[in-house]
């Protein structure tokens, strides 16, 4: 080989070397995972569910703009049922669904229950601000010492909300149990109609301007079912059998205990109504179920949806509360049905609600298999070919003369030892699912039952349409007439479909049978590090980053290795932390063996610590509070480890336990969210990168709190800003430190060799925040200090802060002139408590700077 070639190649090497050690070997771009988001076992693939936690009623169901506003009764801190916020999501097909933030929080009048939304086309109310945009009304239940009614408005296309500042609007609660209010406009009389529920009955009041409503009427036993509390109520007008000069009302209301399939149900009536009262059509003791499976409740119709004279759009939730508590789901507990159209439709036993699943829901099939015109046999191997967790099945089969089947259907979510069954009882005229050998049921002893509902052959004919989904069957019998909702939980590998007919045949006129697509894709946790796995405690992906939740350590684990690099995550508390939660680095595989950098925010303490042992290696006090975001960042070189909070260096240190592993987050005793979690490793020189000085005798200043009552560089005497931390901005740096006798006016009168003029490195427009470290003021209490500069107290000042609770103690601003003058403040009421010195300067014009120097804190 040529020497050129020799050296060229040579060099090459050289290069690539030297860059590998000075770039990340890792991109630090984020990236959405792809690998756990909706993907938990019996997680919901085309069913809506929210990201984590716990779910109940839908609530607020409105129609705006071309979105489909759902909201939703949501314990946005456990999986279990709790204190209740509006959980939110907008759709525009009623298929895709994108999750926004909780838009109605408990206040001071207690949870907020279930409700509806409505849009204020004519601002009735006066709470709209755009004429051009009429605003969004919630009202809804506020419940405390007792349940009342409340409002709630929105002017950016129900984004963010506000509550009404009159509420309660009805506070003369005439039962214990009065909620779930739904309003609707009625033409008839101008005027807004509500309808809530109230033990077992319904009551109705009528409304100018949705804010001060009058009672008129009510409707309730001995209608209907004769057990169970009604709640979630809705009244509405639909066409009868598609005509729109002979219209119907139906009262729709959910019960607890008594329903058709156990628990909790639904049940409709169908009537009149005039625009104070609702009469019944059928006799007080007949019943109609909206739904004869045991998991379809609380069920409400979107409010000005653009086809509501022709048709109504609703969906329920899919439990039931006899065992909504305890099913064995992990991160989050509780779907919804598919939304359904809803019809009045003649049959032979009078006029009945029929349902059909949205056409929307087609854009999801993807087709697996056809039959036509096949005799149906016990034994019948024709869907061996079949398999799948999330399927759709439109079966139409021929019931006539020659059938001799005693019932026939399908076997779904198929696996050795278990199934649901989708069948037709020929001899009992009933669709039912038996979900009796269905797969987890251990965790209620009513829950594997068979349900079954009547239905007639019409026409020769038996239509079944079923959805199957990981955790949920929906079966509609005969184009909805009778509807079956079942929640069930089969193991993962249970995919199997069959098609039976028992003891005789049947004929199949057709079937087609589609896997749906998933419609949740795109992982809202954003992060670099890959194949992120849960070791201890729940762990899951939402919009506001992954949620970690423990009372142990618990810990979530990447599959990334590292040795020397910079580490980083966006870290939320919950709205009352009392945890921990932090960064796992150099670790074993479960995070047992190694680092951890966290926020306590029951001892207000920054933390590194080994977690095979707990101990503390090195820690700051600082606060930390609850709601907010902190960004730590952990930078490791050798045996270096250093901690920063928010871009402020906080730990310092060095330890040799471990010199590389894993990394992971860690949560104990509480709920956290981490955001943009990313690491790059960094070169050997990574000390160039920091910006901020360490002591020589490498103590870390910012862990150390000083018991002697002193602070580090009091007088600036090392030339730059040992010992001091910049918290934000940039006018405060190691360029003003200076030995600047003299301004252009005259002597500064400073002391000693330096002081911090911050004037000197740039002009006045600049602004930031110096702290001190903290220290335990001692002494005779009595603390002074030199200061210039310009005189705006609310802007810039030097204070003195307590630590514990953020508190300013004392504060001082300058005289608009650069000569020092000084200052005493008697702070002997405080002594022994933990405080530090800071200066603000967030004054722009005129004298936009401070001069400070010679701190004297503990004096005699």
């Amino acid at each position: 080989m040529p020497k050129k070639m020799i050296l060229l190649i040579l060099l090459f090497i050289m290069v690539f070397t030297s860059l590998s050690m000075i770039l990340p070997i890792r991109n630090t771009s984020l990236v959405h995972a792809q690998n756990s988001y909706y993907n938990e076992p019996y997680r919901p693939q085309y069913h809506f569910s929210q990201e984590a936690n716990w779910m109940n009623d839908p609530n607020g169901m409105v129609y705006y703009e071309g979105e489909y506003h759902l909201f939703y009764q949501y314990h946005p801190n456990s999986t279990h049922w709790g204190p209740m916020n509006w959980g939110h999501a907008v759709s525009r097909d009623l298929v895709h669904w994108e999750h926004l933030p909780i838009a109605l929080k408990p206040d001071e009048n207690g949870y907020v229950f279930s409700g509806s939304a409505v849009v204020d086309w004519n601002n009735t109310s006066g709470l709209g601000t755009d004429p051009q945009n009429p605003p969004l009304i919630a009202i809804f239940t506020h419940a405390k010492d007792k349940q009342v009614q409340s409002l709630a408005y929105s002017n950016d296309k129900g984004r963010t909300w506000e509550m009404y500042k009159g509420n309660p609007i009805m506070a003369n609660t005439p039962s214990a149990d009065w909620r779930d209010p739904k309003v609707f406009w009625y033409d008839g009389t101008k005027t807004w109609v509500m309808i809530l529920a109230a033990g077992q009955k319904a009551m109705l009041y009528t409304s100018p301007n949705l804010k001060e409503w009058n009672y008129v009427s009510e409707f309730g036993k001995p209608n209907g079912a004769a057990d169970g509390v009604w709640e979630c109520p809705d009244l509405f007008a639909l066409p009868v059998d598609g005509d729109s000069n002979r219209k119907k009302w139906v009262l729709t209301v959910s019960i607890n205990n008594g329903a058709v399939a156990g628990g909790s149900g639904m049940q409709y009536f169908v009537g009149d109504f005039d625009g104070t009262k609702f009469t019944n059509d059928n006799p007080a003791s007949s019943v109609l179920w909206a739904d004869y499976g045991a998991d379809f409740y609380a069920g409400v119709t979107w409010s000005d949806a653009p086809n509501n004279n022709d048709n109504r759009l609703w969906l329920g939730w899919m439990s039931n509360w006899q065992y909504a508590n305890d099913t064995p789901t992990s991160t989050w507990r509780s779907a919804y049905s598919t939304v359904r159209k809803l019809e009045l439709k003649t049959l032979p036993e009078g006029i009945r609600l029929v349902q059909k699943p949205v056409s929307q829901l087609e854009q999801l099939r993807k087709s697996v298999k056809s039959v036509y015109n096949q005799e149906i046999l016990p034994g019948n191997k024709t869907l061996t070919d079949v398999s799948g967790d999330t399927l759709e099945i439109v079966a139409e089969f021929q019931v006539n003369s020659n059938t001799t089947a005693d019932e026939f259907g399908f076997k779904v979510r198929k696996g050795e030892h278990e199934q649901t069954i989708v069948g037709y009882n020929r001899k009992k005229s009933s669709l039912f699912v038996d979900r009796s050998q269905s797969g987890s049921s251990n965790f209620n002893d009513q829950f594997a039952k068979v349900h079954a509902a009547p239905l007639t052959v019409q026409n020769q004919k038996v239509k079944m349409h079923i959805f199957v989904d990981r955790s949920s069957a929906e079966v509609f019998g005969n184009d909805g007439e009778k509807v079956i909702t079942d929640q069930i939980f089969p193991d993962a590998s249970s995919v199997g479909v069959e098609l039976y007919a028992a003891n005789g045949k049947v004929s199949l006129d057709s079937l087609q049978i589609y896997s749906l697509d998933k419609v949740w894709k795109k992982d809202p946790f954003q992060s670099n590090l890959a194949n992120w796995a849960a070791a201890s405690g729940s762990w899951v992906d939402t919009i506001d980053g992954k949620q970690g939740r423990g009372m142990e350590a618990s810990n979530v684990m990447a599959s990334d290795n590292g040795t020397d690099f910079t580490y980083q995550a966006d870290i939320k508390l919950s709205e009352s932390s009392t945890g921990t939660g932090g960064l796992v680095f150099h670790s074993n595989e479960d995070g047992s063996r190694g680092y951890v950098a966290s926020l306590d925010a029951a001892s207000n303490v920054v933390r590194l610590y080994n977690s095979s042992d707990h101990a503390t290696i090195a820690s700051y006090r600082t606060r930390i509070e609850p709601k907010k975001s902190y960004n730590m960042k952990v930078v490791t070189s050798g045996s270096t480890i250093k901690v920063y909070i928010n871009e402020i260096l906080v730990i310092s240190t060095s330890d040799t336990a471990y010199k590389s592993g894993r990394f992971g987050l860690l949560v104990q005793n509480d709920t956290f969210l981490f955001q943009n979690v990313t690491f790059s490793s960094i070169p050997s020189t990574a000390s160039r990168l920091e910006t901020l000085p360490v002591r020589a005798d490498s103590t870390p200043y910012l862990t150390r709190i000083n018991s002697q009552g002193e602070i580090t560089n009091p007088d600036f005497e090392t030339g730059d800003l040992t010992g001091w931390t910049v918290v934000s901005g940039d006018i405060f740096s190691d360029r003003d430190v200076t030995a600047d006798r003299n301004f252009w006016g005259g002597p500064f009168q400073f002391s000693g060799n330096y002081h911090l003029w911050g004037h000197k490195a740039g002009t006045d427009g600049r602004t930031g925040v110096l702290k001190s470290e903290n220290f335990i003021l001692s002494g005779n209490g009595m603390i002074n200090f030199l200061i210039g500069g310009g005189n705006q107290i609310e802007k810039q000042y030097v204070a003195l802060v307590r630590a514990s609770d953020g508190v300013e103690i004392f504060k001082e601003t300058g005289k608009d002139t650069e000569s020092y003058r000084r200052i005493i403040w008697n702070a002997s009421q405080y002594l022994g408590q933990e405080v530090y010195i800071k200066v603000v300067d967030n004054n722009t014009d005129g004298f936009g700077h401070l001069n400070i120097d010679d701190f004297r804190v503990k004096n005699f």
